[in-house]
C-alpha cells in the first residue's frame, strides 16, 4: 500500500445516502474548489486522483463504481 499524505489534498465530501452520490450543490461546490486548488498549484484535471486510485478502497464509492461518472467530473474541472 503506497501513502500519499505528504503529497496531496485530500478532500471529503458529504452524500445524502448509501449510493455515495452527491448532492447536485456539493457537486458544484467540489468542482469550484478543486478548479481553485488546480488553478493555485499549476495542476491539470489528470492529476486529481480518487482514494481508490491509491489504495482500492472504494472511495468515493459513487465515482468507483461509475467510472463515467468520475470521467464526467474530471470534464468539468
Amino acid at each position: 500500500m503506497t501513502y500519499r499524505n505528504h503529497d496531496t489534498i485530500s478532500i471529503e465530501v458529504c452524500h445524502p445516502d448509501e449510493t455515495g452520490e452527491f448532492t447536485d450543490e456539493s457537486y458544484e461546490s467540489l468542482v469550484k474548489l478543486v478548479d481553485w486548488l488546480l488553478d493555485q498549484f499549476a495542476l491539470k484535471p489528470e492529476d486529481v486522483i480518487r482514494h481508490y486510485d491509491i489504495t482500492g478502497k472504494e472511495c468515493p464509492l459513487y465515482y468507483v463504481e461509475h467510472p463515467d461518472a468520475w470521467d464526467a467530473f474530471l470534464d468539468d474541472l
